[in-house]
């Protein structure tokens, strides 16, 4: 399976918290490919400091409910500390958008992410690498569902 994931982080050395995410996420598999990293203000709420996002996509083994918890596992070692029910800000933020074109419902997860074709944060990364690839509930592109995206925040592609 192709887990496809986004990180976040807008606390700390975003980029080294992001980097280092990725490399403590290979437990779940091989790194396929990642985007670019982008910088965009906070969704949700108000804050000082701007995101640092990046899309990664890595082929797995690991059934969703794992990836999962390898996920929650690596943003707690990262320092993330979840207070409330609220958007906040974050050293590391990892949440699953796809697991190949898998439709989950559950509790404790939901796949493809509910809130991706609202955010110009998660589209665009995944634009930049996989914009043809067809969203199982919405059955349109990528590319199409960022063309159609309400949000009006910039991602701005960072320099490498």
């Amino acid at each position: 399976m192709d887990a496809t994931l986004l990180l976040g982080s807008n606390q700390g050395d975003r980029r080294g918290i992001i980097e280092e995410a990725l490399r403590r996420l290979t437990v779940i598999g091989r790194l396929r490919t990642c985007s670019s990293l982008y910088e965009t203000a906070p969704w949700g709420f108000e804050c000082e400091n701007t995101f640092y996002n990046m899309a990664a996509v890595y082929s797995t083994d690991l059934a969703p409910e794992d990836v999962l918890r390898v996920c929650l596992e690596v943003e707690k070692e990262l320092g993330r500390r979840r207070i409330g029910a609220g958007y906040s800000s974050r050293p590391i933020d990892i949440d699953i958008i796809f697991c190949d074109d898998r439709i989950i419902e559950r509790p404790d997860l939901s796949v493809p992410h509910p809130r991706m074709t609202l955010r110009n944060f998660v589209l665009v990364p995944l634009c930049e690498i996989m914009p043809g690839f067809i969203h199982p509930v919405t059955h349109k592109s990528i590319a199409t569902l960022l063309r159609e995206c309400p949000d009006t925040l910039p991602a701005v592609r960072l320099g490498e």
